[in-house]
């Protein structure tokens, strides 16, 4: 009798006397625990991992099944929680045939309230990942005897109503999401269809496809073929698909998978991914070749295309209209392509970056490797292009090339007819500059830079012919000469300045000559924090010292003399008001005739030596000090409103600070307080006098001729001073 013969004979025998319920094989099968201790020992043989059932229940008719409630799985050493799966009952058919080969094949698994946790620690190791443990043999389960091991197959799986989270500390990825249902088929073959469905918040997905067997096994290549969809808010927003072959999962021995994907909006996938951070980018598609191993993936090829983005992270006020990244090889430098704007200003962007290779290296270890850049600002057939190599503690850039215009931003200076052209070289990794450390930056670089433009504007200022030599060594940066011809009031005036930073010690130095400069209004009271009082071009002469890497020590350490002047442009009257006093008759902003004033800095104070003011109906003359530091005001001023004999006068003492200052009215030597009324209508001009001093001698546009209108309605005017 031949031994096919003698199995079929066998089985047949066994699946009569199972129907009979006469044999010890069908009493076992009416013993839960047996079940039980068989199903603990498969798992453990083949996964090593213990199983947990906390009743088991085994029926016959109508047919086979078992019924498991309170499952799980035990997780791997140090994870989060002590078991990677559990759920609350699982329900399967029992193959019958299989039994007399100790397996255990369950079809059509049930399972209801899953949840599943996948976890990675910091040095690799996953938990979906199983190990049988070394004393498990061949696993094959077809000898016979005492001690011989039994396996588990399962056929299908059906998951509904679960949940799966996700932490892997190695890519530092977590997230959650909520498994409406899982089907999963031909899990006892060579490859399993998979149809999952599930969501998190408003956002939904599906997973459908192909892979080979679950779990992969052993040394065996696992193909993948899966498409993923995504939806937002009910709306179709995205779509993925993965193809390719994975070598061998278990030994992370390598892949090989191409990606093709779209999505509508970046921003939509934080409804899966609430931490993401993602930045605003639209029109997404993307098409990449993926080779390597476990955490060392390469890109054989890549194709990203992206509409409208935010690339504020790449580059302050950085927006896209188009953006893509292309290479077709490995061999190929990824070409770079952008159309947008910079602070509100249209520009195109041009140029290459390394291999493949070369540019995912440099993502992820940017102070290890050095990456090839060529780079082109374009402006019509005008071009400012950045050569050389980035990173990986040895970056060399030259610089060259011109462009017809280049603004900053609203606000900010705009240049006209700008040329370039330098070189840099720096030892400083990039965590340098993403901590805003200036100082070490300067102490590791050197470079020398040229620049020269037509015209340059900025809010109330133009220069013609601006040119500055920069230079960096030894930790020393120095902008001199700094040149160019002033326009409008100041038209023809040459200015030029010097200012140096020197980081070469342990505590930086700024020194900055300005001889003169002619600079708006706005700028310098946004520096300085003086309230708007005034609004057109000012003219600023002197030198400062101070020592410090930021603000607040360079306004404590402030050494120097600095001259304050301007004719026309306007007077604020609600600054005006805050500094003389509520009610002060003035309304909007007044026609300046001229403004100086002039300071020394010494201890963190400014002491005022001379401050004058000359507008329609109103002269201000004073000194005093400001503390640099707090703000504090010790002002003593003299307004006078009105015009000759029709002008009142009195004295006014500002204190408080800089962002709100508090005036009464001063008292005289006598200790009264009184206002004078009337003046000679020849009364000297303070202007010529108060701009030369405001100015150290050095030349300057003349204030307009003084207005001799009458000034009306003179004792309302004199209620903003009496109250």
């Amino acid at each position: 009798m031949s031994m096919k013969f003698k199995t079929k004979l066998g089985l047949g025998v066994g699946g009569i006397a199972v129907l009979l319920g006469g044999t010890g094989l069908a009493s076992a099968l009416m013993d839960a625990n047996w079940m039980r201790t068989r199903l603990i020992e498969a798992v453990e043989h083949q996964t090593g991992r213990g199983l947990r059932i906390d009743s088991l229940h085994v029926w016959l008719l109508p047919y086979p099944w078992i019924s498991a409630q309170g499952v799980g799985l035990t997780n791997i050493p140090g994870g989060s929680s002590r078991e990677m799966f559990v759920a609350n009952e699982v329900r399967a058919r029992l193959a019958l045939s299989p039994l007399f080969h100790h397996r255990v094949v369950l079809e059509d698994v049930s399972v209801s309230n899953p949840r599943l946790t996948l976890e990675r620690t910091p040095d690799g190791i996953a938990n979906w990942i199983m190990t049988p443990p070394p004393s498990s043999g061949s696993g094959d389960g077809t000898s016979s005897g005492p001690g011989q091991h039994w396996n588990l197959a399962v056929a299908s799986l059906h998951l509904r109503d679960g949940a799966t989270s996700w932490n892997d500390a190695r890519n530092h990825v977590t997230g959650t999401v909520d498994l409406d249902r899982a089907d999963l088929t031909g899990l006892d073959g060579t490859l399993t269809k998979l149809d999952i469905r599930g969501h998190h918040g408003v956002g939904g997905f599906t997973v459908t496809g192909t892979t080979g067997p679950l779990p992969p096994v052993t040394g065996q290549p696992w193909p993948l073929n899966l498409t993923a969809t995504f939806a937002a808010n009910k709306h179709k927003a995205g779509q993925l698909q993965i193809g390719g072959v994975v070598a061998d999962p278990v030994n992370d021995a390598g892949y090989d998978l191409q990606i093709n994907g779209t999505l509508d909006q970046l921003h939509d996938l934080e409804a899966l991914f609430p931490h993401a951070g993602l930045p605003d980018a639209a029109a997404i598609s993307l098409q990449a070749g993926i080779t390597g191993s476990g955490r060392d993936p390469a890109l054989r090829m890549l194709h990203l295309r992206t509409g409208a983005a935010n690339l504020d992270r790449v580059m302050t006020g950085l927006r896209a209209s188009s953006f893509s990244l292309d290479a077709d090889s490995p061999d190929d430098r990824v070409a770079v392509a952008l159309d947008g704007q910079l602070n509100g200003q249209s520009l195109s962007v041009r140029g290459k970056l390394g291999t493949l290779g070369q540019t995912l290296l440099a993502a992820k270890a940017p102070d290890a490797a050095s990456l090839p850049v060529t780079l082109s600002l374009i402006n019509g057939p005008s071009s400012i292009t950045l050569d050389g190599t980035a990173g990986g503690g040895k970056t060399s850039l030259d610089i060259h090339g011109a462009l017809p215009e280049l603004t900053f931003g609203a606000g900010k200076p705009a240049l006209q007819g700008l040329k370039v052209d330098g070189h840099m070289t720096s030892t400083a990794p990039l965590a340098v500059l993403e901590k805003g450390e200036p100082s070490s930056l300067l102490r590791t670089s050197q470079a020398t830079l040229d620049v020269n433009a037509q015209r340059m504007t900025w809010q109330s200022v133009a220069w013609d012919a601006v040119s500055a030599h920069i230079t960096l060594n030894d930790g020393k940066l120095v902008a001199d000469p700094l040149h160019g011809t002033a326009t409008g009031n100041a038209q023809g005036m040459a200015q030029s300045g010097r200012v140096t930073y020197d980081a070469s010690g342990a505590v930086p130095h700024l020194s900055i000559t300005a001889a003169p400069f002619v600079l708006p209004t706005q700028v310098i009271q946004s520096w300085s924090g003086m309230p708007e009082l005034v609004n057109g071009s000012i003219q600023v002469v002197g030198s400062i010292t101070a020592d410090g890497s930021n603000l607040d020590s360079w306004e404590q350490t402030a050494v120097g003399h600095v001259g304050l002047s301007m004719v026309g442009g306007r007077v604020n009257g609600k600054a005006l008001e805050s500094i003389l006093g509520r009610n002060v008759p003035v309304r909007g902003t007044l026609a300046l005739r001229c403004f100086g004033t002039h300071l020394q800095l010494a201890g963190g104070t400014a002491n005022i030596g001379r401050l004058g003011l000359e507008a329609d109906l109103l002269s201000l003359t004073g000194h005093g000090t400001v503390n640099l530091t707090n703000g504090a005001l010790d002002l003593h001023l003299a307004p006078r409103i009105g015009v000759g004999g029709a002008a009142a006068s009195s004295p006014v003492a500002v204190s408080g600070t800089v962002d709100t200052p508090q005036p009464r009215l001063e008292p005289g030597s006598d200790g009264r307080f009184a206002i004078s009324i009337g003046g000679a209508g020849s009364e000297s001009d303070q202007c010529p006098d108060l701009l030369a001093t405001a100015r150290e001698g050095a030349p300057g546009p003349a204030a307009a001729p003084a207005s001799t209108s009458k000034a009306g309605g003179l004792m309302n005017m004199l209620k903003g001073l009496l109250r």
